[in-house]
């Protein structure tokens, strides 16, 4: 989804200023997207045989998402002054209808050795904090991280790679295994690798109950009986759609660690290594700061080799309420965290999608995923769910190598005041860096070209119209709130429409939006899907002149 979202989002620029839009390539690419989240092959129980010619599927997502933000972006760029200052120029594209920061990854080449290293300067000619991750000196190239200060909404900025080394003051440092930035600090027990503490400097407060196990990895026996109780039937147990209700009650604490080290110290991030090995199954954990950060991201790495075992990761919390809330596609749910009657009995695994939270008004936690979408909240734990082995309908469930992250988000307020859910769109949506040629353009060095305001608002999808030359934007409110949207796309535009989500115009006396420049409001209400349609009459050379 977020591949094919954002060769939208590039290819529908791209097509206003002359490129093509790809639009059947990349509907074929959504027809194979959408025929794969059927429930049983999206859930996980499916055969096997199911997952090879979804995984064909994926695999052709991918390949066309790729190929057409590669085009998308190519054209985009060459638009772009990229001369301004000396130095070897990269382009950080942000896809997300805010203006943010974070760290993106980037390769660059250098024309010649530097044996006094590098540095890279922003638009304004000042050195980011980066960090070099590794050097080939055989073709002067180096793998590194850097982390804009801002990179604005649907929009990029340009940075510049030039000889020498100048430092950037870093908020990071590095006591034994505790990691502390300026906002956050973070203690491992090298016993066990739990988190001991999780501590907000600003709210001078502790997430993670004293003496309990943050992160703590759950195993728990799986057998899913109890869906047709079918060991009494002599019926066959179709384990992989069910959790038993009462699965806490066999289960095994993995404290027992291997090694403890820190393999990065860097001044944009650190990394503590956690490795265990537990019955066939052996677990990394990368623990991983980053410098003016305010969350922990956990990435894992995890060679599973079980049976009938589910997996969770637990998370003790200081603050708590009798409900935690959950994501859902565009808005949020809360869910009872007691066990005071059946009903909230029988809600013990829950579905949500980017994020859970649970807190009082005053403090709170996130925990973010990028690709789990079971969790459990009971009393002040919160956990979510990473792997399970059943070994019907398919014997290799899971099986194997499995990487994925989750990130830690622990914040003062609630999860609105403290913007939950922009924090779990940019752990998902990264930043994307490409290194290109310097010449001359018609765009500035930092640019946006589609902002939406305020920040309760969010743009899901940018794409051209099945029907004549628009732009089509989606958005959506999730704070609840009746917003005045204020909203600004690229220059040119003639006429704004709203419309249904199938692109036709609603049929009331204010489908049509006044437009001022390139900039428009309406009124949405709270949790709205909204839809507007922006026409373009000139594409081409008229639009990049109509940029400057």
């Amino acid at each position: 989804e977020e591949w094919l979202l954002n060769a939208e989002k590039y290819s529908s620029l791209a097509w206003l200023g002359g490129l093509p839009y790809p639009g059947s390539q990349l509907t074929e690419a959504w027809k194979k997207e959408a025929f794969n989240e059927f429930h049983d092959v999206a859930a996980g129980t499916a055969i096997a045989a199911a997952y090879i010619d979804a995984q064909k599927d994926f695999d052709a997502i991918h390949w066309t998402a790729n190929e057409a933000t590669g085009n998308a972006l190519k054209e985009l760029n060459s638009h772009v002054n990229t001369a301004a200052h000396p130095g070897v120029p990269i382009i950080v594209w942000n896809t997300l209808s805010w203006n943010r920061t974070g760290v993106v990854s980037a390769t660059v080449q250098m024309p010649h050795a530097e044996p006094n290293g590098i540095t890279v300067l922003d638009a304004n000619n000042q050195p980011v904090l980066m960090q070099v991750l590794s050097e080939d000196k055989a073709t002067n190239t180096y793998h590194l991280l850097l982390k804009p200060k801002s990179v604005p909404s649907v929009g990029y900025t340009v940075f510049h790679v030039v000889p020498g080394q100048q430092k950037v003051a870093s908020d990071l440092s590095l006591h034994g295994f505790v990691m502390e930035n300026s906002l956050l600090r973070v203690t491992l027990d090298p016993k066990t690798g739990c988190i001991t503490s999780l501590y907000q400097k600003a709210a001078r407060f502790e997430s993670i109950v004293p003496g309990e196990c943050g992160n703590m990895l759950q195993a728990f026996v799986d057998n899913a009986r109890s869906m047709t109780q079918a060991a009494i039937d002599n019926v066959r147990v179709e384990d992989a759609w069910n959790i038993d209700k009462d699965y806490e009650k066999q289960g095994t604490n993995l404290t027992m660690i291997d090694s403890i080290q820190t393999i990065e110290h860097g001044p944009l991030r650190e990394i503590i290594r956690v490795t265990r090995s537990w019955s066939k199954s052996k677990f990394v954990q990368d623990i991983t700061l980053y410098a003016e950060t305010p969350r922990v991201d956990v990435a894992n790495d995890v060679d599973w080799h079980e049976t009938h075992v589910l997996l969770k990761a637990s998370f003790p919390l200081t603050a708590t309420s009798p409900v935690a809330t959950y994501e859902m596609p565009y808005g949020t749910i809360e869910r009872p965290t007691t066990r005071n009657n059946s009903v909230e009995s029988a809600r013990f695994e829950v579905p949500a999608l980017r994020w859970a939270d649970m807190g009082d008004n005053e403090h709170g936690f996130s925990l973010i995923n990028d690709s789990k979408y079971g969790y459990d909240a009971k009393g002040n734990v919160l956990r979510l769910s990473l792997l399970r082995a059943p070994l019907y309908p398919d014997p290799t469930s899971d099986r194997g190598r499995q990487q994925f992250s989750y990130s830690l988000y622990p914040h003062a307020g609630n999860w609105k005041q403290t913007d939950t859910v922009l924090q779990a769109y940019e752990f998902n949506y990264k930043l994307q860096a490409s290194q290109v040629e310097s010449h001359q353009g018609n765009l500035p060095a930092t640019h946006s070209l589609v902002q939406l305001s305020p920040n309760n608002l969010v743009l899901t999808a940018m794409k051209k119209s099945e029907d004549g030359n628009s732009l089509i934007l989606r958005f959506y409110e999730w704070a609840g709130t009746k917003t005045n949207a204020q909203i600004t796309v690229p220059a040119g535009a003639s006429e704004v429409v709203e419309t249904d989500l199938m692109e036709h115009d609603l049929k009331n006396p204010v489908a049509k939006v006044a437009i001022h420049g390139n900039q428009f409001s309406l009124t949405v209400d709270p949790f709205s899907i909204n839809t507007v349609r922006v026409s373009y009459p000139g594409q081409g050379d008229s639009f990049w002149q109509a940029q400057k």
